[in-house]
């Protein structure tokens, strides 16, 4: 086989199964294999993504005024208590990325699945490039929880699958599973690891028909596989590592009778305080649905999605206010909770802990991705102001810029990611 004839249909094939080989002609390096871990020093351990499907009211939350001395918007006045550990952003944006509900998948990748040209690893969200530096200590690398719209990738650019209950987020941190379960569990690893140690046999041959430069863009590949390998022997090491016994968290009794979204979004913020409790996992991101659901909350007489296309009518404005504040409410009790507790270090945990708010949807009702809504708290960062910056031809300055930073707190260093231009370190 000539090198010019290898292609995406070519496979590494052994025991009946195969392994796609990657673009070689167009395959760029990625750095995947170099990448250092988390420094010791790192003032943030953790990170918590929530990300309401389609935004909050712009009026409501963002402040006219720059600065520490902002006065906080209505909606946003139900985090004051929390002003000192806040820092709120207007004017960011992932330049590029077009309106209409895709664009709320783009929130932690800065980019449409349709614009990649086959490149699926542009769609690598930040969550999971973090959980590959900082997450894969812990039994659970990361977690994606909620039933929104995905916005978390895998660095091959598939969606990953979201925990949709509470009660099953509970269960797969807390309840152990009987011993068939584990003897089932540790043979589906122990098969998927020999057939990527042939496959990985199978590739010697073929180096030897490659380029030097495709030879280098195949080691790369391969290094992927690799510590996919290293995940699924890591999987098997914590089979037989019991779970941590926590008391499962219980609703009060006026919310016990009320089932289902967004009720439940208590209990998933008070299971994902204890995954962060027990290091089950570093890095949680948390999917709000969107949809013309009902909300049963007093006020609301029409449909989420009918009310987000308010049009700047009175009534729909204010009800779409309405859910928004309730949204604020659950998301300042989350803060309480993560400063209430403390970590391994005796720390509480939203010193070291950075939980970023945001939405890939700026203006619901014209459903536009621009200056989009983005509330950063914790990890030791330095917060308390308002920061809005210049806009230049309808463009704001790249959220990645932001992204940046918060992997550099995480003590991932990293200049660029995304669409980024730079970095906000002299902000933060």
């Amino acid at each position: 086989m000539k090198t010019r004839n290898i292609h995406r249909r070519n496979i590494l094939r052994g025991l009946g199964v195969g392994l796609t080989l990657p673009a070689l002609e167009s395959f760029s390096l990625s750095g995947f294999a170099s990448e250092q871990v988390q420094k010791k020093t790192s003032k943030a351990k953790r990170f918590i993504c929530v990300a309401p499907d389609y935004g909050i009211y712009p009026d409501a939350f963002f402040p006219n005024q720059s600065g520490s001395a902002y006065e906080m918007p209505e909606t946003l006045k139900l985090m004051e208590r929390h002003r000192s550990e806040i820092s709120i952003f207007s004017h960011l944006d992932h330049p590029g990325v077009g309106g209409g509900h895709g664009c709320t998948r783009t929130l932690l990748n800065g980019v449409n699945a349709g614009d990649i040209q086959g490149e699926r690893s542009r769609l690598l969200s930040l969550d999971q490039q973090i959980a590959m530096q900082i997450g894969m200590n812990t039994r659970f690398p990361a977690l994606v929880t909620g039933s929104g719209a995905p916005i978390s990738y895998t660095n091959a650019g598939i969606p990953v699958p979201s925990i949709p209950t509470p009660d099953r987020l509970f269960n797969l941190l807390f309840v152990d599973e009987d011993e068939q379960t584990k003897a089932s569990q540790r043979q589906s690893l122990n098969d998927n690891a020999s057939i990527l140690d042939v496959l990985l046999e199978d590739s010697r041959s073929l180096k030897t028909q490659l380029s030097s430069i495709d030879r280098i863009k195949l080691d790369e590949y391969l290094t992927a596989v690799r510590e996919t390998e290293g995940k699924l022997k890591r999987r098997n090491e914590w089979i037989d590592i019991p779970k941590p016994k926590v008391r499962a968290p219980k609703q009060d009794d006026e919310a016990a009778e009320q089932s289902g979204y967004p009720f439940d979004m208590a209990l998933f913020y008070d299971v994902m305080v204890l995954a962060l409790q027990t290091d089950s996992t570093r890095v949680l991101t948390y999917q709000m649905p969107g949809g013309n659901r009902m909300f049963p909350l007093e006020g609301i007489t029409m449909g989420y999605h009918t009310l987000t296309h308010h049009g700047k009518d009175p009534e729909k404005a204010n009800q779409i206010q309405i859910i928004d504040r309730y949204y604020f409410t659950e998301l300042a009790k989350f803060l309480d909770k993560l400063k209430d507790s403390k970590d391994e270090n005796g720390q509480p945990l939203l010193d070291t802990t950075i939980v970023m708010f945001g939405s890939g949807m700026g203006n619901a009702s014209s459903h536009s991705s621009r200056d989009v809504p983005i509330m950063v708290a914790g990890g030791g960062l330095r917060h308390g102001s308002h920061h809005s910056f210049p806009k230049e031809a309808h463009s704001g300055t790249p959220l990645a810029n932001l992204y940046v930073t918060l992997l550099n707190q995480l003590g991932i260093e990293k200049d660029q990611f995304a669409t980024s231009e730079g970095d906000l370190n002299h902000l933060l």
